[in-house]
């Protein structure tokens, strides 16, 4: 089954998130993948590959690290960790929203995921997600 994968260290987000693809029946046509943290993302790319039809990703994965630049020390690995293990996979997803408010880091994050070539890559911030969602 094509899985939809959701990375946001935010509860809320998530629970937003959950409603919204539940009114558009995306439970019913994908298995849905809800992360925390880098680490579990990783886990379920590696668990679901080949399957992973759309990521959706953050890049600021604790409120200690509330926009950190890329490459700065952070409290726990971002969204960027993700990023680097998508660019390792030989079936990455189909396509990739950044979904980060952190500017800058969701521009880097969507830049090195562009080189690929390969991946559907977009950022749209989460205020305006849930209103994109299709």
């Amino acid at each position: 089954m094509a899985c939809v994968l959701f990375l946001d260290d935010d509860h809320s987000r998530h629970a937003l998130f959950r409603e919204r693809a539940e009114e558009l029946g995306y439970g019913s046509r994908y298995k849905m993948l809800y992360v925390y943290s880098a680490a579990q993302a990783i886990e379920a790319l590696q668990a679901h590959e080949g399957e992973l039809i759309r990521a959706f990703l953050d890049h600021d994965l604790s409120e200690a690290d509330i926009m950190v630049a890329v490459g700065a020390p952070s409290q726990v690995p971002t969204g960027m960790t993700v990023v680097e293990h998508i660019l390792t996979m030989k079936q990455p997803p189909v396509a990739v929203t950044v979904h980060s408010y952190n500017e800058a880091a969701a521009v880097e994050m969507c830049a090195r995921l562009s080189e690929l070539g390969t991946i559907d890559v977009r950022r749209v911030p989460f205020a305006v997600l849930l209103h994109k969602l299709a």
